[in-house]
């Protein structure tokens, strides 16, 4: 069976079309709003969007009130979060008193069932790629985090995880110091100087 109808998927350029067909409708309609109304045309200034998902920041609901007048008919709009939550892209965000809490989010973690994460030591690869996939993603972690409860929180299921896949804990930590001296702008935000880091979040 074929797609016979929308923009097709699965093919290289398919990000790019739905990002100019989406594209051409926003701007035809700001550009209008600009010229009418600046004011609430301002509203939109945080209003961000990566392919068909949008996040609309303290834009006082206007786009929920407009997106009507913004997008065709048969474009099928589905609000997933409303108010002080949302997760955007791989970010998991609140705001709490008035300060945005961010975290790093991953839909896989609600899965019902295991899937295979990360290489395993024992496989065909040479041993200085496993453990630089180990420093990738927790680099990613880090500057994807905000808070060290939250940063310890999923570091913890990820080094268990490297662990089962053959991880020595003593080559986790020699990753572990690099990754943090290297990059310490990342991890300079949890406030911990290198030996509590490495121990807190290790062992």
């Amino acid at each position: 069976m074929c797609q016979v109808i929308g923009i097709p998927m699965g093919i290289d350029p398919a990000p790019f079309w739905a990002n100019l067909f989406l594209y051409q409708y926003e701007h035809r309609y700001l550009s209008q709003l600009i010229e009418e109304d600046k004011v609430k045309a301002r509203h939109f200034h945080s209003t961000k969007r990566f392919i068909d998902d949008l996040c609309a920041i303290n834009d006082g609901n206007l786009f929920q009130s407009v997106h009507e007048q913004i997008y065709p008919a048969e474009l099928e709009l589905k609000i997933e979060h409303f108010g002080t939550h949302a997760s955007f892209l791989n970010l998991d965000i609140s705001i709490k008193d008035g300060i945005f809490i961010y975290k790093l989010f991953d839909k896989r973690d609600a899965f019902p069932f295991s899937i295979v994460r990360m290489p395993h030591k024992d496989s065909n690869m040479p041993e200085s790629i496993f453990y630089s996939s180990f420093v990738g993603e927790l680099l990613r972690i880090a500057r994807s985090t905000l808070l060290f409860v939250d940063l310890k929180s999923k570091t913890d299921i990820f080094i268990q995880r490297m662990r089962s896949q053959g991880a020595d804990l003593k080559k986790l930590e020699i990753s572990l110091r690099r990754v943090i001296n290297r990059h310490y702008a990342d991890f300079s935000r949890f406030q911990l100087f290198l030996d509590s880091l490495v121990r807190q979040l290790l062992y």
